[in-house]
């Protein structure tokens, strides 16, 4: 079980992103490593998937200085997310899939932003997606992060 952001990095979350790239990197070389043995392996990549760690309200960032922009920019990707969150048993459906069919896929992402985000950030070049993030402006960031992903961060 990794991430979406096993696949793309996330703003303003460095050792989640570093860990969850790990993980993907680690389970697609044993894909490899155990193909020989007739041993697949699946990786399941859930976007914002309803859980308690967000059945608390999490307030605006009050942050100042140089990551302002981003946490609040990562806040309003948050709010999306839980206000769209899936179900946990849509990724539960996944996994159970991924163990009882015959030919699993390496890959499996799900639930929301799981597909989206993942089908956009392959549409991007490197450069611009880091230049997405170096926006200075929240109305460019937001207008341009909906034409890439199809999620507008300001209905949230």
């Amino acid at each position: 079980m990794t991430s979406v952001v096993g696949r793309l990095a996330a703003i303003a979350q460095a050792p989640y992103v570093a860990s969850k790239w790990a993980l993907e990197g680690v389970s697609e070389e044993l894909a490899h490593e155990l193909a020989p043995f007739g041993i697949r392996v699946a990786i399941i990549e859930p976007g914002v998937t309803k859980s308690s760690i967000f059945a608390k309200n999490i307030d605006a960032p009050n942050a100042t200085g140089a990551y302002d922009t981003h946490y609040r920019r990562m806040f309003q990707f948050y709010a999306a997310g839980i206000a769209n969150a899936s179900p946990a048993d849509e990724v539960a459906h996944v996994i159970e899939h991924a163990i009882s069919t015959d030919e699993p896929k390496l890959r499996y992402p799900c639930s929301w932003g799981g597909h989206g985000i993942i089908e956009g950030r392959t549409k991007m070049s490197d450069e611009d997606w880091v230049e997405l993030g170096a926006l200075p402006d929240d109305e460019a960031y937001f207008d341009r992060f909906q034409s890439a992903f199809g999620i507008d961060l300001r209905k949230s």
